[in-house]
């Protein structure tokens, strides 16, 4: 063996404490980038998998009734290869004396389902007679078990026991949890059984091209509806979801991109690490180097040397980071899909995951690296014997130096521990570049929980009511208000009715791009009171409806991307309950956790129905607002409203709604928090690094300091408040690097999610956790070996090398 690398090999035993902490920290990085990339790539591949298992159907047409013969000559119409007959209705469960929606999916025949199928999770397949299947995550939500008997109401029959005979799993829809609705699954018998008629009045088609551009399905599906019109069929509304698109794959998206930032991130923190622990590595070896040149070392050999080193601890950092990284990609990944409801088929990782992993464990370290190495090894050898690891400068020669010679009664061991933190700036900038970066990404996180919880706290702040009924049919608006005030602690009631809406065609269609479940990508018109305060939603641009607006519209931010280009002022086109209508831009709102909606005069909304007086949706006002007394008034109201023979379809609370909202934030939440923890342990070993590398590079400074009076608590003193310094100088510049970061990945997830960019939060709670991690990080990781090293003699510190 040369002598080069018998001296690494001896380098390594000598400082084999470093080494250790450094490829700990480089791994921690490569465990990181690993869990990121192994769960996006499982998750990307088998979210889209699920959805498309299940056949979706690209587009499903309401009708009065689809005869039995229909199906067969729908087929043979240009542009479709298959068409089924199904029906769907939102009834209600009555679950310990609460009724939860449920959305129940009538299927003509289990064992020939071709779109929209559900796999069999468990109990019997297909459903007996007169029993029900249940999707499996909405069990929870209806505290039941396969053979329990569940008591539903459907709009236009009475409460049934029904059984139910076992559950499904249903890959096309969004979990039952995060939506606060059950899902059912029943024959047309059982559904005769339930009160209603056995027919079915839904049509899934699917065309040749069904991940084609949403305009060219959209002109097949209106040529068919041209067709059933020719044949005497009405076509009351048609349902286009996005192609080839899970119903939760925006939200996914969102995850996704915040997981890649977040991985670029942790990449640059590793680099920065890297640097930092080279370069220290580097710095109490310029003396070894300018012997080696002395005796004929070249810069060449030497670098070679140097560069074969950060090669090997950067394969040992990948042999111990890279397998964890990919199981804990796995285990993430598994979360995923059971807060989204969809399984994994499979959990192999593609190669290219595995090759970023070790490019990154090697390259990264490599090139951050290569800056110091390069630097130290063209060091002349009179520059390099001539390095005593302490500064040539006198004390005073610079203006910190002046600066500090002036500041009176404080302890000279800071002062100095002041000075030593800006003699290497170099190393300074790397140190304070890697506790920022570690510290900005983890103030980021938490910014990003705070505000997802604003966002939710001042959602729930802009609705003043605390329950909203929707009726099955709309009924005189003066009985329903009546009837409600009659209640004890009923405050106030308004009619805030609602039915869907859509764009204006030439045709005539009424088509939406909404999903089976007709909740995700649905559009409303809505009857808003102008001088309401139970609906305060701030308003982007213009103004809210005022009396006199008739002929006038607010648009939410969600039914803003119908509309893109429309301003306040101009004139837009939409059909409400399938009636054409022309109506000029307010106000754009904005209101997190509502679908798509136009708020319209009511006097507007009676117009375009061709009803007046009535209504579909109430909203009431509590004199107690707690949510054990909303639901006593709501039970009441309930009794009161099926007494007088009217039909409920859904009542939302509050409490309910803040719970449906969120439920689509707490995966963002889940995997921020992940992130902040993988960071913080970079971080932490990051600063431990460079704190030891700091400490070791000092030596012969210590010995100075022993051999002029400087006892061992001096020496442990000065080391433990130069970190501190550190630490809290990073700090103050994390804040600073957390503020675009916050309102940059703020933006992002929120423009993803909802459309709406989160509002930038900067959490004191948050800063001073951070203040108090780097405070106790520096302290610790100073402790130690500032302990070595007063424990040194005179002897042995100024024979270092």
């Amino acid at each position: 063996m040369s002598a080069r690398w018998t001296k690494m090999r001896s380098d390594l035993k000598a400082t084999k404490g470093r080494m250790i902490m450094m490829v700990l920290a480089i791994a921690v990085s490569i465990f990181g980038i690993g869990t990121i990339l192994s769960s996006y790539s499982i998750l990307t591949r088998e979210i889209n998998l699920n959805y498309m298992t299940t056949n979706p159907a690209t587009a499903l047409i309401e009708m009065n009734e689809v005869p039995d013969g229909l199906i067969g000559t729908v087929k043979q119409q240009p542009g479709i290869i298959d068409a089924e007959a199904s029906s769907t209705l939102t009834a209600r469960v009555l679950v310990h004396d609460e009724w939860v929606p449920m959305l129940l999916f009538v299927v003509r025949d289990f064992q020939n389902m071709r779109m929209n199928t559900v796999q069999p999770e468990s109990g019997a397949w297909p459903p007996a007679e007169d029993s029900i299947l249940i999707e499996r995550v909405a069990m929870d939500l209806l505290k039941s078990r396969v053979g329990d008997k569940i008591g539903i109401q459907t709009p236009n029959g009475s409460l049934q026991e029904i059984r139910i005979s076992g559950t499904v799993h249903d890959q096309g829809l969004a979990p039952a949890w995060q939506e606060q609705m059950a899902y059912g699954y029943i024959s047309p018998a059982t559904l005769v059984k339930l009160g209603e008629s056995g027919s079915m009045h839904i049509l899934k088609v699917e065309t040749e091209n069904r991940s084609a551009p949403v305009t060219e399905i959209e002109e097949t599906i209106s040529g068919l509806a041209g067709w059933l019109h020719e044949q005497g069929h009405e076509v009351h509304e048609i349902r286009i979801p996005p192609p080839d698109k899970h119903p939760h794959q925006s939200q996914m998206t969102a995850i996704l991109v915040m997981m890649l930032i977040f991985s670029l991130m942790a990449l640059v923190l590793s680099s920065i690490l890297t640097a930092a622990m080279i370069g220290g590595l580097l710095a109490q070896q310029v003396r070894q180097i300018g012997v080696m040149k002395a005796i004929g070392g070249t810069s060449r050999q030497i670098m070679s040397m140097y560069l074969a080193l950060v090669v090997f601890i950067g394969t040992v950092s990948a042999a111990l980071g890279l397998l964890p990284g990919i199981a804990a990609g796995r285990i993430l990944a598994r979360e995923v899909g059971v807060m989204l409801n969809f399984t994994l088929y499979s959990e192999s990782i593609p190669w290219w995951v595995y090759v970023i992993q070790l490019l990154a464990a090697i390259l990264v370290p490599l090139i951050a690296a290569s800056i110091p190495i390069m630097r130290i090894s063209r060091m002349t050898v009179r520059e390099a014997i001539s390095d005593f690891g302490t500064s040539r400068n006198s004390f005073g020669s610079r203006r910190l130096d002046h600066f500090l010679s002036k500041i009176r009664g404080l302890d000279r061991t800071l002062i100095l521990a002041l000075r030593n933190s800006f003699r290497r700036r170099g190393r300074l900038i790397l140190t304070l570049g890697l506790l920022a970066a570690a510290g900005g990404m983890f103030m980021t996180s938490l910014n990003i929980k705070t505000a997802w919880e604003k966002n939710l706290a001042d959602a729930a702040q802009n609705r003043q009511y605390d329950l909203e009924l929707r009726l099955n049919k709309a009924v005189e608006e003066n009985r329903i208000k009546q009837l409600i005030n009659e209640i004890e602690g009923v405050k106030q009631v308004e009619n805030w009715s609602l039915v869907p809406a859509g764009l204006q065609r030439q045709d005539g269609l009424e088509i939406l791009r909404t999903y089976p479940d007709g909740g995700h990508g649905s559009f409303s018109a809505r009857s808003a009171p102008a001088k309401s305060q139970m609906l305060q939603l701030p308003m982007m641009e213009g103004r809210w409806l005022q009396k006199g607006d008739t002929g006038g519209v607010v648009l939410n931010h969600m039914a803003q991307s119908f509309y893109p280009t429309a301003q306040v002022g101009d004139m837009i086109k939409m059909t409400i309950d399938s009636n054409p209508a022309r109506l000029q831009v307010i106000g754009i709102s904005k209101e997190i956790g509502s679908p798509a909606t136009a708020y319209v005069m009511p006097e507007s909304y009676e117009e375009a129905i061709g009803q007046t007086g009535t209504a579909n949706a109430v909203r009431v006002t509590m004199n107690d607002r707690s949510p054990e007394s909303v639901s006593q008034a709501a039970a009441k109201i309930r009794n009161k409203l099926e007494q007088a023979g009217i039909s409920i379809k859904m009542e939302i609370s509050e409490a309910k709604l803040n719970e449906a909202i969120g439920g689509h934030v707490y995966i963002l939440i889940f995997a921020l928090i992940m992130m902040s923890l993988i960071l913080g342990i970079v971080g932490a070993l990051g600063l431990m690094s460079t704190m030891a590398t700091n400490v070791v590079e000092r030596t012969r400074e210590f010995g100075i300091m022993r051999t002029i009076g400087g006892k061992s608590s001096t020496v442990m003193r000065n080391i433990i408040s130069e970190g501190i310094f550190i630490g809290i100088l990073s700090w103050g510049i994390a804040i600073i690097v957390s503020l675009p970061l916050s309102a940059s990945v703020g933006s992002l997830i929120g423009k993803l999610a909802f459309r709406a960019p989160l509002p930038l939060m900067i959490s004191p709670f948050v800063v001073l956790i951070w203040l108090a991690v780097i405070i106790v990080g520096a302290s610790v990781a100073s402790a130690y070996p500032a302990w070595k090293a007063s424990r040194l003699t005179v002897r042995e510190t100024l024979s270092h090398i």
